[in-house]
This record gives structure tokens, sequence and C-alpha cells, in this order.
């Protein structure tokens, strides 16, 4: 076997891919901080283009989020064979996802409420959301009327969720191609109200490397030398292809039409390079189950969750709006600083109790319907 590769048991492929979802939310944080700052547009996109691309990618790293997810949650179905999974994994996920969202729209509503306060934004839209609108924002993940700039993802993890088990039956008893297959044909928009479903790619992409991981690992044997690495570069250069077709065809460097159809392919397809090359690609293996990126790996959903309210208060309170590449990088260093400790916070107040909420939730479940069986 080649030293540039590494075949993991679970829980070491786990570390290395708790890692990549931690560098994912760091480069989200990066990506909001340069967008959100007066960094001229010609050198921002030169820098997206560039092999430093990566580093402020936020549209790929939320796709990496999307694949890794497909990937996890098929690892969470396949180990529960018990009657009523199901429903035990509709609770669970709820659990997941639901009461660190609402935790972190009330941190931004607050957030919002003093920075109104103290005059630095006007109480119109976003900044001064009516009492009337909570419950509404409560019952599904959204960007709760701007308040919470990532609220969309979290609406396509929920939704994804929901679907996630048909898919994951759709490809374990049919094949992994019909799953892939039923995500290429949802890329096409059929209704503006179901656009979400084009990510479903996404998660069938990453249900695929799940299924696929014992031949891959097999394959990883036999593989050459510098084929991991060439996975690695290629995971990047496809992270960053929908760039480069920008700023051929407009001039810039941004995806003027959000992610769309058009984008979720290259970018699922570069996720998922890299989530395999995480997993067999023993240099970058190493760097990803490090502590500091297994850390970040773990409070990586409310560093996702909280960092952009802390951007608001570091650039309205703090700093302003800096004009240089130089000044968003003491921003950058500042608001990682600070959202790491609130996501920290986060995890411990919010997170974990939610997750122990969930699983105390099943047991109930579990003992209610043993009691009701005849």
């Amino acid at each position: 076997m080649s030293v540039a590769f590494v075949l993991t048991d679970t829980r070491s492929r786990l570390h290395a891919l708790d890692g990549l979802r931690g560098l994912a939310a760091v480069i989200v944080v990066a990506s909001h901080v340069f967008d959100y700052n007066s960094v001229p547009a010609n050198l921002m996109s030169l820098l997206l283009v560039s092999p430093l691309g990566l580093l402020v990618n936020g549209p790929g790293a939320v796709h990496l989020f999307f694949v890794l997810s497909g990937y996890v949650l098929a690892l969470s179905l396949s180990r529960d064979a018990r009657p009523g999974r199901l429903a035990r994994f509709y609770v669970r996920r709820w659990f997941r996802i639901h009461p660190p969202y609402v935790a972190a729209v009330l941190f931004a509503w607050l957030v919002a409420s003093m920075l109104v306060a103290r005059g630095l934004v006007q109480p119109t839209g976003w900044a001064q959301m009516p009492m009337q609108k909570f419950l509404r924002v409560f019952l599904f993940p959204s960007n709760a009327y701007g308040l919470l700039g990532v609220g969309w993802s979290l609406f396509v993890e929920m939704a994804m969720s929901i679907v996630f088990p048909l898919v994951f039956a759709l490809a374990r008893r049919v094949h992994p191609g019909a799953a892939l297959g039923l995500g290429l044909l949802l890329l096409y928009d059929f209704d503006p109200r179901w656009k979400f479903l084009r990510f479903l790619f996404d998660f069938a992409i990453g249900l695929s490397v799940f299924l696929a991981s014992d031949r891959i690992a097999q394959l990883a044997r036999r593989w050459p030398r510098g084929a991991a690495a060439a996975a690695f570069a290629g995971g990047i250069a496809l992270l960053q292809l929908p760039y480069a077709f920008g700023l051929a065809s407009s001039g810039m460097a941004g995806l003027e039409e959000g992610h769309s159809s058009a984008v979720v392919v290259p970018f699922a397809l570069g996720a998922a390079l890299l989530l395999c090359a995480a997993i067999h690609f023993a240099p970058l293996h190493r760097a990803l189950s490090t502590p500091l990126a297994r850390f970040y790996g773990r409070v990586s959903y409310s560093l996702y969750l909280f960092h952009f309210t802390v951007l608001w208060i570091v650039e309205m309170v703090v700093f302003g709006r800096p004009h240089s590449i130089g000044a968003a990088l003491v921003v950058f260093a500042t608001t990682l600083a600070v959202a790491t400790l609130v996501a920290e916070l986060g995890w411990r107040l919010v997170e974990k109790p939610a997750i122990r909420a969930g699983r105390a939730a099943v047991r109930v479940g579990e003992a209610f319907a043993r009691r009701v069986q005849p």
C-alpha cells in the first residue's frame, strides 16, 4: 500500500470527516467576512479563481455540508436495523437541527434589537421582525425574514432529512445509481416552490460514497502513488469550477444566479472527492484528525449558525466596514475568535442538551410502544 493512502476504521474515518466539516464551517465564516466587506470586486474575483479561492468558497463549503450529511445519514440508517428505526431517525434528526436553529434566531433577534437601539441600523426589515411572526419562523427552519442568513440551508437539511429514508431505500433495494438518477432529474426546476429539491443530488452523492465505501477502500489499495493527491486536487478544482465559469462568462467570479442547477453538479462532485480524500489521502486524513480540526468539527453547527450574527457585532460595533484585504483579515480573525467562543457555548448549552433530549424522547417513545402492544 502506498504511504499516500490510509485505510481507516469507522471511528477514525468519522474523526477525519468531523475535521472536514469544521474546515467547511471556517471557510463559510471567511466567505461571509470577505463578501460583506468592501474588498474590490476585481481583487475578490482573482482571489476566488486562485489556489487560495477554496478558503473563501462559502457556497462550495455548504455543498460539502450537504454531501457529508448524505454520507452520515446513510451511516446512521444502516446502523439501526431494529423495528421503528424510521421514527427514531426523524426524532433524533429534529432534535439535532431544530433547537439550535431556534436558539440562533433568538440570538440574532436580540443582537438586531441591540443594534436598532444604538441607532446602528434602521428599524426595518430583518432588523425588527414583528413578534407575531416568531411562531411561523419557529415551525420550520428558514432565513427568519433575513435574521438568519444561513437559514435557507437548514431548510434544505430538514427537508432532505424528511425524504432521505426513501432515497436510502431506493439506493439499497434498487441501485445507488437510481438515487443519483433521481437527483439528476430533480436538478430540473419543475416549479419554483420546489427548488430545494435540486440539492437532493448532493445528498445522493454522499449516500453513494457511503454505499461504495468498501469498494473505494479496495481501490485505494491498488491505486498508484499520487492518485489520492490527485483526487484531493480534483476535488478542489471542481469546487472552484463554477467561479472560473463565472469569471469567463460575466467577468465576475461570483455566483450571480445563486446555487443554480448548473453549479450543483461540480460542487457535489468536488465535495465527494474531498470526502474520499479525507478518508484515504494520508496527509489530509492526519490534518483533519488533529484535536484542533476535530474541535471545530464538534462546534461546526453552532459556528455556522451564530457566526453571521457575531459578524454584525464585529463590523457595526467594533470596526465598521473595512475597505482593504488587510482590514478584512483582522475582521475575520476577530469574528472567528468570538464566534468560536459562542459556538462552544452553543454546543454545551444547546446542542448537547438537544441531542440528549432526542435520545430521551426515543426511549420514552419505545417504552410507550412496548406498553401498548398487545
